[in-house]
């Protein structure tokens, strides 16, 4: 639901239903607030019709709803309460992001790994056909490298694909009557990176048709908002060591020979800068493009020695402890505005119009 923005010639889809206020009695934004209450949504919840999976709320149902109607001043009021409960809760979310992506940087700089910066060419600019990795003006305007992305003068850096094998096979000797964790694309965190609701399923319901990975494989998903929005995790504690998940994921796993640490992998592959490029290698339409594994295969990536990405990863994991504490002042905030706003609306708590 929202508000439409005030354009010419603006035209929504018939799944929508469309309401003007009245303006000399409703505001718009205090309906829209209204609406998304928990107590409101739970009523409506409970007047769903239709059969399983397609139930809806009926249009004069809704129409027929009572609701508390306070003078403008007071909606103002309540609606000005909202937006600033909102500003603040951004401002929390936003000072972990950034907290997050300056810590993590910060600390693989002390350890001698640079995150290096995305620049653009000019606007106008000349390049050799022999140069071109891709067709196309916009994958080619860029003035960085996949071998420059990550640096560090005090370690090697090499290809991904060089210490990793990218969406390897799973080899295995289970039954269709064994369980395994299934990990669809909602179990992973795109906050923390951590799969935190996987299933257990029969082998037989998700051999075919999903991707298969293995115990401290790293599951980054390729496709777009998932990736730029950080879902990328460690597999660990798997049903018989072997994952299932989404077709969406790259798996990369840690060759044996290596000494490489997943979580290692697992760090670099979240950096804010390195989704960020990984746009450049989109393919598809929009709405559904995808990172192909060219973009995996290709990253260079510094390899320190073990005891320091185990450093690198302790210090990273003392930050996120303030990165965490933000954010759940940001969930407190919208948790004590939800709760109060309910209450302005339902008449439990004094409203002054000047009050905001």
């Amino acid at each position: 639901m929202g508000i439409v923005p005030d354009w010419p010639n603006v035209v929504v889809t018939g799944h929508f239903a469309i309401y003007e206020a009245d303006a000399l009695l409703l505001a718009p934004e205090y309906f829209i607030r209204l609406i998304q209450t928990n107590f409101f949504k739970a009523y409506l919840w409970r007047n769903k019709v239709g059969a399983e999976g397609r139930k809806e709320v009926k249009l004069d149902f809704f129409e027929s709803i009572a609701i508390p109607l306070p003078s403008l001043q007071i909606q103002r009021a309540i609606v000005d309460r909202w937006e600033r409960a909102a500003k603040e809760e951004l401002a929390a979310i936003q000072g972990a992001s950034d907290l997050e992506a300056e810590m993590i940087e910060h600390i693989l700089e002390e350890a001698g790994i640079v995150v290096h910066p995305l620049r653009k060419k000019p606007n106008a600019f000349a390049i050799i056909n022999r140069d071109l990795h891709r067709w196309g003006v916009e994958f080619n305007r860029w003035a960085w490298s996949l071998d420059g992305l990550l640096s560090s003068t005090k370690y090697p850096t090499v290809p991904l694909s060089a210490v990793t094998s990218i969406n390897p096979t799973v080899d295995h000797e289970l039954t269709d009557d064994d369980l395994v964790t299934f990990v669809p694309m909602s179990a992973v965190s795109d906050t923390t990176g951590q799969i935190e609701s996987s299933e257990l399923r029969p082998l037989r319901e998700v051999k075919s048709g999903y991707t298969r990975f293995a115990e401290s494989d790293v599951i980054w998903a390729k496709i777009t908002p998932c990736m730029q929005n950080g879902k990328c995790a460690v597999a660990r504690n798997l049903k018989n060591g072997v994952g299932y998940g989404s077709t969406e994921f790259h798996v990369v796993r840690i060759r044996e020979d290596v000494n490489l640490l997943p979580d290692y992998v697992w760090l670099l592959l979240r950096l804010e800068r390195v989704r960020y490029a990984a746009q450049r290698y989109f393919t598809g339409s929009a709405g559904q493009q995808r990172v192909p594994a060219e973009f995996l295969e290709e990253l260079h990536v510094p390899l320190p020695p073990v005891d320091v990405q185990n450093e690198i990863l302790t210090r990273v994991q003392i930050g996120y402890a303030e990165v965490a504490r933000l954010r759940t002042v940001a969930d407190q905030i919208r948790a004590a505005a939800n709760a109060e706003i309910e209450a302005m609306i339902l008449g439990t708590l004094q409203v002054r119009a000047n009050e905001f």
